[in-house]
């Protein structure tokens, strides 16, 4: 079983602090783990890696994909899922099942050249979603960002960089086929490529919705000086 905390008994490189301190987890391709919410999280989710028997209760669903990674399945509680490389446990939350295929090419645009489709789209605002996100060679997912809910990511294709911290120390750490990471909100990280693209499957726990999140009185109430 694993955590957002740094396990004790392995010694943790400066690099791993930094990497656990802002709020991201790595697990390497292979790897048979279970991530739990964080105690202050205000979602409930659980990150399964590798092959798991889970038992989804009644109201709550699983997002995950197929075992030849060319398919993505909702699947809604009472149900024991199977799953052979990635899953994530949302609790409360129970849609109609469906399965959509994953290999047709993302048909929105993005930000910096790159693209992306909804695998699952939300049908209400704030409903949690399952979307693609495809980063051409040479890019990056966009420039440094936060998000204010968790990312739960299965890395499809290609090869990148997970780049996570502030400017006077950040960390990059490598992404491939069968990577999963985790990225606790408020994470300042972004993705990028050198001459591979990358293919990427968030799971967004809680899906962002224009217009709301910025509006309060600390973001209205500041001006930026350049």
């Amino acid at each position: 079983m694993a955590h957002i905390q740094l396990r004790k008994e392995t010694p943790a490189s400066n690099d791993e602090k930094v990497i656990r301190e802002f709020g991201a987890l790595y697990l390497p391709p292979g790897a048979r783990e279970v991530i739990f919410a964080a105690e202050d999280d205000p979602y409930y989710y659980e990150v399964y890696a590798g092959t798991h028997s889970i038992a989804i209760q009644r109201g709550d669903c699983a997002f995950s994909i197929s075992h030849d990674r060319k398919s993505a399945l909702l699947t809604r509680g009472p149900f024991q899922l199977e799953s052979p490389s990635f899953a994530t446990l949302v609790r409360g939350f129970s849609p109609e099942n469906r399965t959509s295929t994953i290999t047709n090419r993302t048909v929105l645009p993005y930000v910096n050249g790159c693209s992306t489709k909804q695998i699952f789209p939300p049908d209400r605002p704030g409903d949690p979603t399952f979307q693609m996100l495809n980063i051409p060679p040479y890019s990056s997912e966009q420039a440094h960002h936060i998000h204010s809910t968790v990312r739960c990511v299965y890395i499809l294709s290609g090869e990148g960089r997970s780049v996570v911290g502030m400017d006077k120390k950040t960390v990059s750490s490598p992404l491939t086929p069968g990577t999963i990471c985790v990225l606790q909100r408020m994470c300042p990280h972004h993705f990028e490529t050198s001459d591979s693209n990358l293919v990427a499957l968030p799971v967004h726990v809680w899906s962002s919705t224009p217009g709301v999140e910025n509006q309060h009185p600390m973001f209205n109430g500041t001006f930026r000086l350049t």
